[in-house]
């Protein structure tokens, strides 16, 4: 009977339906890439604006994003390498917009295995310097400056496919009544079972 119910076990195993990315090209590091991605400008007067024509192996479009803002206005600086949502299949990145300080947005478009569809995530695309958490690959890091003394940091990561913030770091200087430099504020707040944990220190060197 033993022998019976492995049998049984392992041939439901070989049998039975697989996760969709197991079966998915675009999920596999293995075997050439599933799609090629063509930035297609609108037109001359704004060629930061357009749409990205995906097509697969065969050279067939398979999807077409519209609507797309492309700070580089190419093809080939589009982000295709890097899971945002951990679920083990690759995503699409185009950079919105870089300022001249430094800041850059990105918009963000999540692979979804069941439709093999690429999906626009406002909660990711809102995220300023966006990039993977190299602690923890289920969450994401954003930063931000608002100058040459003043920056922004946060921390988000996925429960129950929602992205949650986790935490904001700020460091900005204060003034004193008289316009007189007093300090660099740092803001550290965490965020902890719908609870809201602020810590603030002054320090005064940035």
């Amino acid at each position: 009977m033993i022998v019976i119910w492995a049998k049984c076990a392992i041939a439901m195993l070989c049998c039975g339906s697989l996760p969709a990315w197991a079966a998915d090209p675009w999920c596999s590091p293995l075997g050439k890439p599933a799609f090629t991605f063509e930035w297609l400008a609108k037109g001359k007067a704004n060629p930061s604006l357009g749409s990205v024509r995906i097509k697969d192996a065969a050279g067939k479009t398979v999807q077409v994003l519209a609507d797309v803002e492309n700070y580089y206005r190419d093809s080939e600086s589009f982000g295709t390498r890097t899971d945002f949502n951990n679920d083990g299949c690759a995503d699409l990145t185009v950079t919105s917009s870089v300022a001249g300080i430094g800041n850059r947005s990105s918009t963000v478009f999540l692979y979804n295995p069941r439709t093999r569809r690429f999906e626009a995530n406002e909660a990711l695309s809102t995220i300023g310097g966006l990039a993977l958490d190299p602690k923890d690959k289920n969450c994401v890091n954003g930063d931000w400056k608002g100058g040459a003394e003043d920056m922004y940091a946060s921390r988000h990561c996925w429960k129950a496919g929602k992205l949650v913030l986790m935490s904001e770091y700020q460091v900005s200087p204060l003034y004193g009544p008289e316009g007189e430099f007093a300090c660099y504020e740092h803001v550290e707040t965490k965020y902890r079972g719908g609870k809201k944990r602020e810590k603030k220190s002054c320090t005064k060197e940035f």
